[in-house]
């Protein structure tokens, strides 16, 4: 099938049409039949790797494009200082409420800089324009980040991640700031979804914190020690049976029976639904008080996370009950990954020693999106496949011979 959606119709963009994971010419899209996969050579964008320091065509990313938010920052990040190649994003964040980059996004810009040693130009608060052009590999050492306010850690967690795995030795990376927040992974999400996922894949890194950061005064503290890791394909297409169901009842600053609640809604929700359920309740300093509770499946040949915010007013009873709905609309899809680890699977699986495929629930503008910016820079054909009665398949081909 051709893939339907946007059309990337900015000034700075030449009319295309939009397939797979590619830009195709204007006219061209009909050339690829169905469930067809779309040959690289028309996709617009650099595949290759460079020599860091060395001149090289600069990769232009329209930060409107798609899904147009943070997504395409951190991504371009990564794979900027992975692949030694310059980037320029424009019209970031152009469609958001607060267009241009935010704190938090100043923050993984900073981060990924000092990675290595990259010169950025046009990074501020509120810039809808920045460069940043590597000018040595990832270096293996200590670092720490504050990002000043509530902004999620994982999110520049993740920026960091894949660069450091190439670096060659271990290295550290502390991030100050929101772990539990809005439009975010929490950091239990990292921990129990995320990071074991890929570790079936040969990733090697540990996860910690033990001080937690809530809308609006953040402050929370998260550690991740990162090893030199080559990464394997993967194959979640199967979930197979559920092998561990775990609900992290997070709470701060708050009265004892607020996270008693919070277990008791999620066991009494999955025992109506006959499914096991270990609670693992987490007291923690925070400068100020919140609550989440994340719920993380462990399958044969799958995982998946959900989370439920606490806020002013909202019972913890409901809190609770939030993911433990979601993740039995997931468990009636059949998909062995959830859809925001469907999209966060694409930049490490590009970047593997051969093909990897996994399911979904549902084809998402995020996954559309990353897969539209990561071949901009590394050489990597996409099927997706979206089926009636049965999960959408993601099928990530790629060709490390010509990194």
């Amino acid at each position: 099938m051709t893939f339907g959606g946007f059309s990337p119709t900015r000034k700075a963009l030449a009319p295309v049409q939009r397939t797979g994971a590619f830009l195709l010419p204007a006219g061209h899209a009909d050339d690829f039949p169905s469930g067809e996969w779309y040959p690289d050579s028309r996709a617009i964008g650099v595949h290759s790797f460079v020599r860091f320091g060395v001149a090289a065509d600069t990769v232009q990313i329209d930060g409107s494009y798609g899904e147009g938010g943070g997504q395409i920052i951190r991504t371009a990040l990564s794979l900027a200082a992975i692949t030694g190649r310059a980037v320029e994003v424009f019209n970031v964040r152009a469609g958001r409420a607060k267009p241009g980059l935010q704190r938090q996004h100043l923050t993984a810009v900073h981060a990924a800089a000092a990675l290595c040693d990259a010169e950025v130009a046009g990074a501020a608060v509120g810039s809808m324009y920045f460069r940043f052009a590597p000018r040595r590999p990832p270096a293996p050492q200590p670092y720490r980040f504050e990002i000043g306010t509530a902004g999620a850690t994982p999110l520049v967690l993740q920026t960091a991640l894949l660069p450091l795995s190439r670096a060659g030795h271990p290295s550290r990376v502390s991030v100050v700031g929101g772990t539990h927040v809005p439009h975010a992974p929490p950091v239990e999400y990292l921990e129990a979804v995320y990071l074991p996922a890929l570790a079936q894949a040969g990733l090697r890194a540990k996860f910690g914190y033990d001080k937690a950061g809530f809308y609006p005064r953040g402050g929370g503290e998260v550690t991740l020690d990162v090893e030199p890791s080559e990464l394997g394909p993967l194959d979640l297409i199967e979930r197979g049976k559920l092998t561990s169901l775990t609900a992290y009842i997070v709470t701060a600053e708050l009265p004892d029976h607020v996270g008693e609640r919070g277990a008791r809604a999620v066991q009494r929700f999955m025992k109506g639904v006959g499914r096991p359920v270990n609670v693992i309740p987490r007291n923690l300093p925070s400068l100020g008080p919140g609550a989440a509770v994340v719920l993380a499946a462990q399958c044969e040949g799958g995982w998946a996370g959900f989370t439920g915010i606490g806020a002013p007013g909202k019972p913890m009873e409901r809190v609770a009950e939030e993911p433990c709905e979601a993740f039995m609309e997931w468990w009636a899809s059949g998909a062995a990954c959830d859809e925001h680890l469907a999209d966060q699977l694409v930049l490490p699986m590009s970047l593997a020693l051969s093909d990897s495929s996994w399911s979904t629930p549902v084809i998402t503008e995020h996954l559309r999106t990353v897969l539209w910016l990561t071949a901009q820079f590394v050489p990597i054909e996409c099927g997706l496949e979206e089926r009636h009665g049965g999960p959408a398949l993601i099928r990530l081909k790629v060709r490390p011979e010509v990194r």
